[in-house]
């Protein structure tokens, strides 16, 4: 919560993906409209009645996607901020329940204030689930993989998505907490106390990724397939003789029912046409294919509106992470655990140009790398359960001191690609402008301004180093070596 915190105030308002339709859809929603209203000749946008202080945020297109011009190009608002005016949103037909939640500061500041309670929200709800998926993951009885390996998930994408106006994060992090916590229950089975302590978190995530976003209710099915992949019949037969499993289990198919039933209606799945709209499905699946890998950056760090990528170097060492703990899980794993990673990991490759290969004629090619991020992030802690059950003992203390390293590395690297992209946003990248004029010139300052912000994540990142190394100490081998 911490770094997600320092992402949300380091991004300026309207510096992520599509944060103005957000915005403006929560603070619709809070005020009872659901959905919007048509726009003739629109497209996929929709009208909504927002306080004017909400509806200025769709005037902040001046700095997306141009890296050397800051934000400091917005026109102040004037005017009364209460008044209630018109503004178009792309989101009007999506699923409220995020919007209902984070759109809750809107009702009490209309201005930038009411922006970052907004943003703060959709990090603090994103972050306990996240807190819940590492918690059930701490709770097995092998989990020293699984723990580095989620926490090798948690690249700077999830972080700056994490402190957004964007419910892409609250697809992953209830992704990760319903399968940590549906491993956990199937480890547990034979216990008749843990099923109510662990169904009422595993149906509040399940029933919250239902309702996230379109494509919601696939993640969660792939989920639920890869818990039963992980399961033994034994523990999966346990659950379902179980009451609370099959009151969850009821719970659950009432809010897949109502976002099965909000997709139809009010087609929630459509979009204004991008590249190659109207092509063939075999196209559409071709250009998919050829750009499989350069949608793996979105995995790592595609900042403001795509215009701001991680440093390189912060690519190869998550990329490398991911490909070295899915290797790993491949080569060395057997039985449940390797067949749940090639499970994940096919899905992972595939979906994306079979999804788009149905929706290029009416949309083109729409995806963006970070729309999977609800498999990506499981996928490694799939890797890590997958290597625990291969090998229960501790950690060598060659191991711990190599992960020991690599914490720092990562560290260094969030540091690193943090401050990159807030040298964007403060002075811009153009040629002629230096380092030392984000504090002696800066175009933008982030509230606080950027030295502060800057300490503020860096003292984040120290307390999650010595969290991590402390995790590995805990797992260290207290018999023989060799």
């Amino acid at each position: 919560m911490g770094l997600s915190s320092a992402w949300t105030l380091a991004t300026p308002l309207m510096g992520v993906p599509d944060e103005p339709a957000h915005v403006i859809k929560a603070a619709a929603v809070v005020r009872g409209e659901l959905t919007g209203r048509e726009v003739p000749g629109g497209g996929a946008f929709q009208l909504v009645t927002v306080p004017a202080g909400i509806g200025y945020y769709d005037t902040f297109g001046c700095f997306a996607q141009k890296k050397d011009t800051p934000p400091s190009c917005v026109p102040p608002f004037s005017g009364d901020q209460s008044a209630l005016v018109d503004a178009r949103t792309s989101a009007g037909n999506y699923n409220p329940l995020y919007y209902a939640v984070v759109g809750l500061p809107s009702l009490v500041n209309n201005g930038a204030a009411a922006v970052y309670g907004m943003r703060l929200v959709s990090a603090l709800v994103s972050c306990l689930f996240l807190a819940s998926a590492f918690s059930a993951l701490s709770r097995l009885r092998h989990r020293k993989w699984a723990m580095a390996a989620t926490a090798a998930a948690m690249t700077p994408m999830v972080l700056f998505l994490n402190g957004a106006v964007n419910p892409n994060s609250l697809e992953y992090a209830t992704s990760a907490a319903l399968l940590a916590n549906l491993v956990l229950l199937l480890e547990r089975s034979a216990d008749p106390g843990a099923y109510r302590r662990y169904v009422p978190v595993i149906t509040v995530a399940a029933c919250v990724l239902a309702n996230t976003k379109g494509l919601s209710l696939l993640w969660l099915a792939l989920m639920a397939a890869t818990a039963c992949i992980l399961g033994t019949w034994p523990q999966i037969r346990a659950l379902s003789r179980n009451a609370w499993v099959w009151a969850g289990s009821a719970a659950i198919g009432l809010s897949c029912a109502f976002a099965l039933y909000w997709i139809t209606r009010h087609d929630s799945l459509s979009s204004n046409p991008f590249e190659a709209a109207g092509s063939s499905p075999l196209t559409g699946a071709e250009i998919m294919l050829d750009r499989t890998f350069d949608y793996a950056t979105g995995y790592v760090g595609q900042f403001g509106w795509l215009e701001v990528p991680a440093p390189m170097g912060a690519f190869v060492l998550w990329l490398g992470l991911g490909a070295a703990l899915v290797l790993a899980a491949v080569v060395l794993a057997r039985g449940r655990g390797r067949t749940a990673t090639l499970f994940l990991l096919a899905a992972l490759l595939l979906l994306p140009p079979l999804l788009q290969a149905q929706a290029v004629g009416t949309m083109g090619i729409v995806w963006q790398g970070r729309y999977i991020l609800a498999v990506f992030v499981p996928l490694l802690m799939v890797c890590g359960l997958a290597l625990d059950r291969t090998d229960a003992r501790g950690f060598s203390p060659q191991a711990a001191a190599m992960l020991n390293a690599t914490a720092v590395l990562v560290a260094l690297f969030q540091f690193w690609t943090f401050v990159h992209t807030l040298r964007r946003y403060v002075t811009g990248w153009a040629v002629d402008r230096r380092w030392f004029e984000m504090v002696t010139n800066p175009s933008w300052q982030p509230p606080g301004g950027a030295l502060l912000c800057i300490a503020g994540f860096a003292v984040m990142l120290v307390m999650a180093v010595w969290l991590l190394r402390r995790g590995v100490r805990a797992e260290l081998r207290t018999g023989p070596t060799d």
